[in-house]
């Protein structure tokens, strides 16, 4: 009867470990609009609560259309800088490209597994989990993880299914992220149209009055002063 009470409480445990991952993840995307740091602060928390041993997130270069390394979790940043694949090379590219998860249970027997990073010099005995980072059906990038599985890490089921609801979290903060990007960039381009169109040299006035007006804006222009 033991063993089983055993069982049930480590199922508990691991439960409340994913619940607890994945309320975590929701709050730091809700920190601030700095998607590098609001994902870096996710993969730590993959892999301080979920005990996964290394996890990237890819997102598309709107540029180049390459996958690369936004934020990780146990990579050096040689690794990340090597972080790079196009659509449909290896499993990550893969993933992007049939948008669809993908399971390497030893990524020591999987030629497809390509290593760009260098980050796993042994590479026995390790299983990848790859998950789409997709937004209405639109491909914005790739979850993955390492994880080296005992009992009490739970299965990949588990994992899987944790990793489909924070990639889920991820993309729906990518898109506000993109739209807050692109309000910031309007403002910024309205603010200096109307810095030009609305300068002092654009005022007309030829008076001695206006003359006198003019030379008394640029004395005290450059300074805190408060001028009527």
């Amino acid at each position: 009867m033991k063993p089983v009470i055993e069982k049930n409480t480590d199922l508990i445990v691991r439960k409340n470990k994913e619940l607890s991952a994945i309320l975590e993840v929701s709050k730091v995307l809700t920190t601030s609009f700095d998607l590098r740091k609001n994902l870096s602060a996710v993969m730590s928390t993959l892999g301080c609560l979920l005990e996964m041993q290394r996890g990237c997130v890819f997102l598309v270069d709107s540029i180049s259309k390459e996958l690369n390394i936004v934020a990780a979790h146990g990579l050096t940043k040689e690794n990340i800088e090597k972080g790079k694949y196009h659509i449909g090379e290896g499993i990550v590219g893969r993933v992007l490209e049939k948008k669809t998860p993908m399971v390497i249970p030893n990524i020591g027997k999987e030629p497809l597994f390509l290593n760009k990073t260098g980050s796993r010099p042994e590479k026995e005995g390790i299983s990848f989990l790859c998950v789409p980072i997709e937004f209405k059906g639109e491909a914005l990038g790739v979850l993955n993880v390492d994880r080296i599985y005992s009992k009490k890490h739970g299965n990949v089921d588990d994992d899987l299914r944790v990793l489909k609801i924070v990639a889920s979290l991820i993309a729906q903060f990518v898109k506000l992220w993109e739209s807050y990007e692109k309000v910031e960039k309007e403002k910024e381009s309205l603010k200096r149209e109307l810095k030009g169109r609305y300068k002092i040299e654009n005022i007309i006035g030829e008076s001695e009055r206006m003359q006198e007006v003019f030379q008394a804006v640029y004395r005290v222009a450059p300074s805190m002063a408060s001028v009527l």
